[in-house]
Order: structure tokens, then sequence, then C-alpha cells
């Protein structure tokens, strides 16, 4: 028997794999967008409420990323033992009034507890989307199922740099906008107000349309080891692989996409919209090929005889991503930086896949969500807040002059590919071992 065999489970009217994996993709579409529209208008944000770089990199990271960290795995927890039903239409509908709630915020403390609220939603998305693709989708289908998924995240990137821009640019237009009950608003609060609203319209399908799996028994291999804490005992180098290493080698593309748009009106002299839309039209697609390609890479790679083929596929990733992004920073021209990224952007989120894919056959079943929401806190406080964070803070002290957010986005790129490399690398091991085990 091979793990994941007993994970089949018998599709039940409106649970098959499809609408699981349609609604878990517009969840994450949305929950992607969000993010993105954020960077999108940090310099309007930076000027309404007088904040400095490291503000910014504490809201665009730290306040949204930890929070979203931090309760993942009580998420998790939950996705174990409640209703997955009720549990991702409640996440969708508290993210979208946090999302409209920022769009409300008039000070720094308003939109830190704000972009909280967003990370507290969503962080239950991952833990679900694990456990019910793994109780969905056979295990031989899996790596493809997690890179449409997660290529929701590069759709929605390019979604909201394309519409956002062209929003933001409308709204601009308008002189002297108000909204019942609220009052006047600026172009960059119209924005997250308009995208709170397709959230609440899916909360409500999620409630209309989706019926609960069937779960999955527990596999013969899994009883060696039925807790988490058991699990990472057993296995730490393939634990710190998948939840760190991931994390790590993800951390580049997750800040490059936070600070690009920043990065091209600051270093290039563009405007927050005219890069949004041409960033969109290059680095957006490359992505999303890239995510749709990275399941069949694994399969390739698995035909090729490596049994450890995501992970494998995840240093590739992580190496050639660093690699094309600092040259993109580095480029003298703005066009230049438009042609090199998109070489970087379509490994961009490859690592995701990879994990993903990692972890819905590595992990034991009976607490598979749990520690799928340990590697989205993992993700959260690497990925999501250190690497927007560093880079305010190397911007704000080592490189203050014009033109120093290059070199500090260069810097906190270098930091996370390297980190990946190294914790990824040392958990391929471990991870042949845990398949081998079935």
């Amino acid at each position: 028997m091979t793990i994941g065999d007993t994970q089949r489970s018998t599709p039940v009217a409106a649970s098959t794999p499809g609408v699981v994996l349609l609604l878990l993709y517009l969840g994450y579409l949305l929950s992607f967008a969000d993010r993105v529209i954020f960077g999108l208008v940090l310099k309007p944000i930076k000027a309404t409420l007088h904040l400095s770089d490291t503000q910014l990199g504490l809201l665009s990271g730290v306040a949204f990323a930890l929070s979203y960290a931090i309760f993942s795995p009580l998420g998790g927890y939950l996705v174990d033992r409640r209703p997955r039903k009720l549990m991702m239409s409640a996440a969708i509908a508290f993210w979208s009034v946090a999302t409209f709630a920022t769009g409300l915020a008039g000070s720094f403390l308003a939109m830190t507890l704000a972009r909280i609220g967003v990370g507290v939603g969503e962080s239950m998305l991952h833990p679900l989307s694990v456990s019910l693709v793994a109780d969905t989708v056979p295990v031989n289908r899996r790596p493809r199922a997690f890179s449409l998924y997660l290529s929701a995240g590069a759709v929605g990137s390019v979604v909201a740099l394309l519409f956002g821009g062209l929003l933001v640019q409308h709204l601009a237009k308008i002189h002297g906008l108000h909204l019942p009950g609220i009052g006047p608003i600026m172009p960059w609060q119209g924005l997250f107000m308009a995208a709170a609203v397709p959230g609440l319209i899916l909360a409500a399908v999620v409630l209309m349309v989706l019926r609960e799996p069937p779960r999955a028994p527990v596999a013969e291999a899994d009883s060696a080891h039925p807790t988490g804490l058991g699990f990472v005992r057993r296995y730490p180098w393939l634990a710190g692989a998948v939840f760190c290493g991931v994390s790590l080698a993800q951390m580049g593309a997750y800040t490059v996409t936070t600070w690009n748009v920043n990065f091209f009106e600051r270093v290039h002299g563009w405007s927050g919209s005219q890069a949004a839309i041409w960033l969109s039209l290059t680095s957006g697609v490359a992505t999303i090929i890239g995510c749709v390609l990275a399941g069949p890479m694994i399969g390739y790679l698995r035909r090729r005889g490596h049994a450890d083929a995501p992970l494998r596929l995840c240093l590739v990733a992580s190496v050639a991503h660093a690699v094309f992004a600092v040259l993109g920073l580095l480029a003298p021209t703005p066009i230049l930086a438009l042609c090199l990224f998109p070489l970087g952007s379509f490994w961009a989120y490859v690592p995701s896949v990879a994990g993903f894919s990692a972890l819905g056959e590595a992990l034991p079943s009976p607490v598979r969500a749990r520690l799928a929401g340990l590697h989205t806190f993992a993700n959260g406080v690497i990925s999501n807040s250190l690497g927007p964070f560093l880079v305010g803070v190397f911007s704000d002290t080592l490189f203050h002059r014009p033109g120093g957010l290059r070199y500090a986005l260069v810097l906190t790129v270098v930091i996370a590919g390297v980190g990946g490399v190294v914790a990824v690398a040392a958990g391929m091991k471990q991870y042949r071992e845990r398949l081998a085990e079935g």
C-alpha cells in the first residue's frame, strides 16, 4: 500500500473534485488579489497616513502575515474536526469584511487591525485546500490539482494589477467621490471596498453549493505517528524542508510581488497604475504559466525516477527565481527590467506547488490539516512577513539613498534563495524515506 492509496474518496453530489477545486480556486484568487492590491497602493497609503517605509513593511508584511501565520494551526485544527463547508464560507466572509475595513482605515493602528483581520480569515484557506484535495483527488493527480489551485494566486495577482490599476485610474478621475453612510473616500479606499464584494458573494455560494466530502480513513503507515508532533519528531529534516525551506524559497517571489510596483515608481519613475498594468501583462502571465506547468514538471521528474520530485523542483525554482529577479532589479532601464522579471516570475509559484504536493503525500491523514496549518504558519512568518519587512528595514537603514530600494530587494531575494536551497536540500532524504514507508 502506498501513501495516498487509502485517501481516495468517492465523490458525492456537489463535492466532486472539479467543484471542490473551483471553489478553492476562486477563494485563493480573491485572497491573493487582496494582498496584491495593497502593494498597488502603497504610495497613496503612505502619503495619506504619513507612514515610513518600515511601517509600510509592517502593514504589507507583518500585520497581515503574523496573524495569518498564528491562526493557521488553529484553523487547521478546526478543519480536521469541523465541517469544512462552514469553515470555508466563514473564512471568506471574514476576510472580505476586513478588506472593506482596510478602505475605512484612517490611521496606522486602524490599518494594522484591518490587515490582521484579513490574515485571520485567509489563514484557513490552505489547510482547507490540503484537506479537501487529499480527500477528493487520487494521489497521482494531486500535483496537477495543487498546480491548478495555486495558479489562482498568480491569476489573482494579474487581475489585481490589471483591473486594480485601471480602477484606481478611473476612481482618480471622479472628483468628490462619496459613498452613502461613509462620506468622501479616496481612490485607494474605493479599491479595497470594491475588492470586498466578490468575496461576500463567494461565501454565500460556498454555503449553497459545497457538500462535505467523506474524510479519508487512517492509512496503515500513519499509525506510527498518529499526532502532528510525533510526525515532526520522526522526520525533523523533512518537516524543516516542507515548513521552512519551501517558505524561504517562496519568500523572494512574495517580496518582489509586494514591492515591485513601488520599485518601478521609485527607481524608474513610472506611475503606480502604469507599472501595475505592465507587470500584470508580463510577469503576471509568466507566473500563471509557470504555476500551471509545475504539476506536469513534477510528473516528468517522477517518470524519470525521482521520488523526491516536488522538493527537487523546488530547488530549481528557488535558484532560477533568485537569479532572474536580481538581474531584473539591477537592470538600468525599466524596459530591460520588464524583460527579465518574467523569467524569474515563471518560477515564482513553483515552490508553493511543490510544497503542497509534498504535503499531500507525506502528511498523516488524521492530522493533515493541522500540519498544513503549521506549514501556513511558517509561510506566513517567513515568506509573507519577514520578506516584505526586511525590505522596508534595509531601505530605511542600509540603503536609504535615492534608488536604494532596489538593493534592499536584491539583498532580501538573495537571503531567501540561499536559505531555501539549504533547508529544502536537507530534507530530501527523509522525504524519500517517508514515501517508502507505505
